[in-house]
């Protein structure tokens, strides 16, 4: 047993889970592995704590197995069939009579009564071997009276202009809800979704497994958006989901993700970061700017001595960020000899359209490497995830120039947050240009690092 390594393997100097995802999943996981960082170096310790992590992997993949097997639109066979029964007997509306010998006697029926003789007969079938809940809910839905949930899934996610990635996490989310339904042998439509239906997937889905807050509300609000447009389409009376999120649950003092030390930005420069790191650990440091929005610049998104954001998580984030004087050499090397759509971080893989993969994965998983190399790891007792990561660049960054005087409103407007209250928030147009520059410039590294250069 002290030497088991099965699920696991090495990142860096520490342990992590790895399932690897059937080919024939992965399109619907969004993933080829599915991993977990235990945040130990101990392969005793990995071997205590793994099976958790790993029988939630495998729930997520059977969950997968279970959408890939009632097709691309998330439907089982019974629903298909329901709904073919559905489109026959609108059919049959259409359609004249006919002689029916009833004992004894001939009676004109028509071509729907004769369908819904047989209807009657395919529902004792599916009582006899899946139960009365499923059989009902056959008959109600092939004869127009319920709605199945299901292949309500892909016309709701084709309304909403999303990213790839968050198109994949509402479509889990809602597909992991039918698969439970269905598992647990409740009712699969949308009408007889009650709000004691929601309040028991949540619990039992989420509270009695242990699930982080913030990853239940995530799917909770996910479900809560699908039968809003279930309301507005007129296929639901009520949102079953309002209401259903879990408290907040405020972290122990000392686990919030923080802020870098300057001790830990001296240690981070010190070590010898591939030039890719350093830019843009720089341009964190430098900037405030996110990850992702550093890594999906391109040369025409300088100009001014400034970088145009043009892509970002919240309409605040849409801004101009003056280039501080300490990433001018970054600048230059970078955009010499390039066109206006080149990238500025050409060393980054572009991800195909409409996957969920972000442009700065790369980074974000070499960046974690590095970073516990240099023992810049900051994990809570019993916490599953560091309070330090390529973020805290940014906290960091927020932190010195709080630090420097510098109005809130400003470097809110500078970050990209949203500006509070009805006179900042609402009529102000933003602060001048000079005043933001001097934002960024009231902020600097630690003295030994204030001219960063590329390694070697």
């Amino acid at each position: 047993m002290a030497h088991d390594r099965r699920y696991l393997a090495r990142h860096g100097n520490q342990w992590i889970v790895v399932v690897k995802v059937p080919d024939r999943l992965r399109k619907i996981v969004g993933r080829a592995h599915l991993k977990q960082s235990l945040h130990t170096d101990s392969l005793a310790i990995a071997n205590r704590d793994k099976f958790r992590h790993v029988a939630e992997m495998k729930a997520e993949l059977e969950a997968a197995e279970r959408t890939l097997l009632r097709g691309a639109a998330g439907t089982s066979p019974l629903v298909s069939e329901a709904l073919g029964w559905r489109e026959m007997l609108v059919e049959a509306d259409h359609e004249g009579t006919s002689s029916l010998d009833w004992d004894g006697q001939d009676d004109e029926v028509t071509e729907r009564d004769r369908l819904e003789l047989v209807l009657h007969d395919r529902a004792e079938e599916i009582a006899k071997r899946e139960g009365v809940t499923r059989a009902k809910e056959f008959f109600d839905t092939a004869s127009g009276k319920a709605t199945p949930i299901s292949p309500l899934i892909e016309k709701w996610l084709a309304e909403r202009p999303m990213k790839p990635r968050q198109v994949l996490d509402y479509r889990c989310a809602a597909t992991k809800f039918v698969a439970w339904l269905e598992t647990n042998r409740l009712p699969m439509t949308v009408e007889r979704c009650t709000r004691k239906i929601a309040g028991r997937y949540v619990t039992e889905a989420f509270v009695s497994v242990g699930i982080n807050w913030r990853t239940a509300n995530k799917d909770i609000s996910c479900l809560s958006g699908f039968w809003r447009w279930l309301e507005t389409k007129d296929y639901a009376q009520e949102n079953v989901w309002a209401r259903q999120s879990l408290a907040k649950v405020q972290p122990k003092k000392g686990d919030a993700k923080r802020p870098y030390t300057d001790d830990e930005i001296v240690r981070l420069f010190r070590g010898r970061p591939s030039d890719l790191l350093r830019d843009m650990m720089t341009i964190a440091a430098l900037s405030g700017m996110r990850i992702e929005e550093i890594a999906k610049l391109t040369v025409g998104d300088i100009f001014d001595n400034r970088f145009d954001i043009t892509e970002a998580k919240t309409p605040a984030g849409i801004r101009m960020v003056p280039i501080h004087p300490g990433l001018l050499e970054i600048v230059a090397r970078r955009t010499k000899g390039k066109g206006a759509s080149d990238p500025l971080f050409p060393e980054l893989p572009v991800p195909k359209p409409g996957s969920a993969v972000e442009r700065s994965q790369k980074v974000v998983k070499a960046f974690t490497a590095y970073r516990r190399k240099m023992k810049v790891d900051d994990v809570p007792k019993g916490s599953r995830q560091s309070r330090v990561d390529f973020h805290s660049f940014r906290r960091w960054f927020i932190t010195k120039a709080e630090q420097a005087g510098n109005r809130e409103n400003f470097i809110a407007s500078l970050v990209g947050h949203k500006r509070t209250g009805e006179t900042l928030g609402r009529y102000s147009a933003g602060p001048l240009v000079q005043q933001i520059r001097e934002v960024v410039e009231s902020v600097h590294l630690p003295v030994a690092h204030e001219t960063p250069s590329p390694v070697d």
